[in-house]
């Protein structure tokens, strides 16, 4: 049986996701990068769902937990921008490949099989990878990076 609050997340999450064809507006602009309305909006929603917090009863718990969302997108842009020019770091596609696969595998654990999360994503396997391959490379990048700092 699938959990219902994985179910609840997983809807929250590919609903705001994979909105596509809207014109989003900017919420911050960080060097060369935009980070979007929408962006910012689906981590929220799924922080606020995380902690139990309904956006339409408590309005102004969820405009905190947005802007937190915002300045942790901008603080994660920042160190994104001085880890690529960082020339020690050196992340392969390889690297990269799996990483995604195991977060696609955990996506499909929790969803109970891969056709219910293709279901659920409404995206095909190659959508998804193509979608995700970006944000996984930045978030290996970052880590690497604030790994060789500490």
């Amino acid at each position: 049986m699938i959990n219902s609050f994985f179910v609840q997340l997983v809807l929250y999450l590919f609903s705001f996701l994979f909105a596509q064809g809207k014109i989003d507006g900017v919420a911050a602009i960080v060097g060369d990068n935009l980070l979007l309305h929408s962006d910012v909006l689906q981590q929220a929603h799924f922080i606020a769902l995380e902690k139990n917090v309904d956006p339409s009863k408590s309005p102004y718990l969820f405009k905190e937990i947005y802007l937190s969302t915002l300045k942790g997108f901008i603080n994660q842009s920042i160190v994104l921008i001085v880890a690529e020019k960082d020339t020690n770091l050196i992340i392969s596609n390889d690297e990269i490949d799996r990483a995604l696969d195991q977060q696609i595998e955990s996506f499909i654990i929790n969803a109970g099989s891969e056709e219910l999360f293709l279901e659920m994503a409404g995206m095909s396997m190659r959508q998804i990878r193509s979608e995700y391959w970006k944000d996984i490379r930045d978030m290996i990048m970052v880590e690497r990076y604030q790994f060789n700092k500490i």
